[in-house]
């Protein structure tokens, strides 16, 4: 038989337990560790605590809650905006002005993409931040998604086995401040292959023909599409894997995180 609540001992636990907590001095002696040892318990009962007490209330919580200051909610909506965004060929966009998202889409028969050729599952995702920190207009947060859509177009065609025919791109403008979040939503959406956390095949980012700024190692993303000139000269490091090595990371990928045909 169960044993029945007694809720004049649990407040009573409640109350000695407030009665106890030492004052700051006390703790003086203290070592680091064991302040932070001790500040984890008292965080975890506090979680518990909340989590009981809201367990009390005899009026239900509401499962889904629309919290337009939530980051991660502003977030989600412009990833999801950007989506409904109708997809344009990578080298059919002009100069515009505006920072933001962008997604781009292969549509080739490269043989490690076509798991995501002709879905919505983009290849690469990013952002352009806007000329000034706090740009109020869209003039004032200069002409970056567009600039940073051409750098890539210039990849793209610079590599020997990638053709840019066979890219489209979807692109947002967004408020200022906000394109970040944007982006870490999409990337965790759709776990794009060329910047993924896992870094299997990143690179493509990289930009500017300088070669002595690129004096590093060869990422995987010029090791699998060589091209780029300054990723190819004597003083840019070969990537320690191989072209199949890579390949063989693509394929775990896909088989991993199966791409999103129709992300709307």
């Amino acid at each position: 038989m169960a044993e029945r609540f007694d809720i004049d001992a649990f407040k009573e636990k409640l109350h000695a337990l407030i009665a106890s907590l030492p004052e700051r001095e006390l703790l003086s002696d203290l070592r680091p560790a064991q302040l932070k040892a001790l500040k984890s318990s008292i965080e975890a009962a506090v979680i518990r605590l909340q989590t009981f007490s809201k367990e009390l209330d005899p009026v239900g919580q509401p499962q889904y809650v629309f919290d337009p200051s939530n980051p991660q909610v502003i977030g989600e909506l412009i990833a999801r905006t950007l989506l409904l965004q109708s997809p344009q060929r990578v080298d059919g966009i002009g100069r515009f002005y505006g920072s933001g998202v962008y997604a781009i889409y292969y549509r080739g028969d490269f043989a490690p993409y076509r798991p995501i050729s002709g879905t919505d599952n983009p290849i690469y995702v990013g952002k352009a931040d806007p000329a000034m920190t706090r740009a109020e207009t869209i003039e004032q947060q200069g002409r970056g998604l567009a600039t940073r859509l051409a750098d890539h177009r210039k990849s793209i065609a610079a590599a020997t086995n990638l053709k840019l025919d066979d890219f489209d791109c979807r692109c947002l403008v967004v408020k200022s401040a906000w394109q970040e979040t944007a982006e870490d939503n999409l990337i965790a959406l759709f776990n794009p292959v060329w910047n993924n956390e896992a870094g299997i095949c990143f690179g493509f980012g990289k930009h500017g023909d300088a070669a002595k700024t690129r004096a590093n190692r060869r990422s995987p993303w010029d090791t699998l599409h060589p091209g780029r000139k300054w990723a190819s000269t004597s003083d840019n490091v070969p990537n320690e894997k191989s072209i199949e090595q890579i390949v063989a990371a693509i394929a775990g990928h896909f088989a991993k995180f199966p791409p999103i045909r129709q992300a709307r």
